[in-house]
């Protein structure tokens, strides 16, 4: 019987500096279709038809600022930070380990600073606008997504290859 995976250990690299002793939890990027609703005349009802990919955001908190991530703050490129979450799962069940691999190029828009107590860890949080977004799980490539480029890879298959053929890219 296989039980749940457990998220044992993870690692966050910032320009490929480790933030393993100063990041306390990240919220991993959300990905999603953009898609719009249309029934034509004579359909029993709607379809969702596909637009592009909804906005990709990163949060990450630490327990204080880190000046890597200042230093790249509302940068003039829009690929400016590289951030890579490397994640340790392990499904007792079985006794197996799984490696998660995100990586994400974008633009850390949001710094917030939190709440200053004294004799308190600090809490302070980060959001990151990402046009980059690759997940890679056992060294396998699931999901590659690069929004300026026009790259949508899903389980090795890119779904953007004929269009990009197709306007001469």
């Amino acid at each position: 019987m296989a039980l749940p995976r457990t998220l044992r250990m993870f690692n966050l690299f910032g320009d490929g500096n480790s933030f393993i002793d100063t990041c306390l939890e990240l919220k991993l990027p959300k990905i999603a279709m953009k898609t719009e609703e249309y029934t034509g005349a004579g359909m029993l009802g709607p379809v969702s038809l596909l637009k592009a990919i909804e906005k990709i955001e990163f949060e990450h908190t630490y327990n204080g600022p880190i000046e890597q991530i200042v230093a790249t703050f509302g940068a003039e490129k829009h690929d400016a930070a590289l951030l890579r979450f490397m994640g340790s799962y392990s499904e007792e069940g079985s006794g197996s380990d799984q490696a998660v691999e995100i990586t994400v190029r974008g633009r850390h828009n949001e710094l917030d600073f939190g709440d200053a107590k004294a004799a308190e860890n600090g809490n302070w949080k980060v959001k990151t606008d990402c046009t980059y977004y690759k997940l890679t799980i056992d060294g396998k490539e699931w999901l590659e997504i690069d929004v300026v480029n026009k790259i949508f890879k899903v389980m090795g298959t890119d779904r953007l290859a004929a269009h990009r053929k197709n306007i001469g890219l």
